[in-house]
């Protein structure tokens, strides 16, 4: 038995489910299995995974209940601990390493409505699920650059965001810069399934840009200024488990980090509900995950890090 097992079994199961029926408990968890095509690999496994499914059970219907929080949260498809093993989380990025371009402040007085989104402007690509290829910074850049080209050319290109995780993980600069440096990317249906290899001169690349331009940390107001020209590549701390079993409204979670980040979202939108200002992001865990794969993070606080790591092609 590994490791993982041992400390799933270890976990104290809470006093909110010691007085319900273990029957019970058993039939929502072989319901919950059904739901999501679950089956594991041995007896150990199983045993492992339902001890994380009752914690995360608990949790979620403990915060539920609460009065104070803006959002909920979801037994959904990661509710047995599931998550980092089929996505592993893009390599942090260090906040020394994140360097901006100037920003002319005058045009920060373009006229901003009280909402906005993309969606409806028929620009965003339906919502992905990034599975075993675990880069969800391939996917979100992959998803700017094929809105960037419908805004100014009127069609919907699909490129390879396999090519972009193969050939562009861990770069200091912007994922888009490196995109240029290798000359774009190809098609999806171009690009070969592979090994995690950069095959980048098997195919003729589909879309091209110029590069990527990253907008100054906690600037919300630039960056509702460039998300009125186009969709961004936010970074966020998405390691939370808050974060992994949200179902909707305006998330936010104290313990989320403003510096370190392992994830990447396609920000697309901004609004306010009660009182509440949110950005409108796009997230590649499938349609089944949030408000059909899209989450409302707090704005203007730079929760989870959402307003720090800010960039977009060109």
């Amino acid at each position: 038995m590994t490791a993982l097992w041992q400390t799933l079994l270890l976990l104290a199961i809470p006093s909110s489910s010691l007085g319900v029926p273990q029957d019970y408990l058993q039939q929502r968890w072989e319901e919950w299995k059904v739901k999501h095509g679950r089956r594991y690999s041995s007896q150990g496994e199983e045993e492992g995974r339902r001890r994380a499914w009752q914690v995360n059970l608990d949790l979620v219907e403990a915060h539920n209940k609460r009065a104070d929080v803006g959002f909920s949260l979801e037994m959904n498809q990661f509710a047995d601990g599931i998550l980092q093993e089929r996505h592993p989380v893009f390599p942090a990025v260090q906040p020394h390493s994140w360097t901006v371009a100037r920003v002319d402040d005058a045009k920060v007085s373009l006229t901003r409505p009280p909402s906005f989104d993309w969606r409806s402007k028929g620009i965003i690509s339906a919502v992905k699920n990034q599975g075993t290829i675990g880069s969800a910074d391939a996917v979100a850049s992959e998803e700017c650059m094929e809105s960037w080209n419908m805004i100014n050319t009127g069609k919907m290109v699909n490129i390879s965001y396999q090519e972009i995780a193969d050939c562009c993980r861990a770069q200091n600069d912007t994922v888009f810069d490196c995109i240029h440096n290798i000359g774009g990317v190809c098609s999806e249906g171009d690009y070969p399934v592979t090994t995690g290899q950069c095959q980048n001169n098997t195919c003729h690349p589909d879309l091209q840009i110029q590069g990527g331009i990253k907008l100054p940390p906690r600037r919300p107001d630039l960056m509702i200024t460039a998300l009125l020209q186009r969709p961004l590549l936010v970074y966020v701390d998405a390691s939370h488990v808050t974060f992994q079993l949200y179902e909707g409204g305006v998330y936010s979670d104290p313990n989320c980090s403003t510096e370190r980040v392992d994830h990447a979202l396609q920000l697309v939108g901004y609004g306010q509900k009660e009182g509440q200002s949110y950005w409108i992001c796009k997230n590649s865990w499938s349609s089944r995950w949030g408000m059909d794969g899209y989450i409302w993070i707090r704005r203007g606080s730079d929760e989870c890090a959402i307003e720090s790591y800010v960039s977009y092609p060109y």
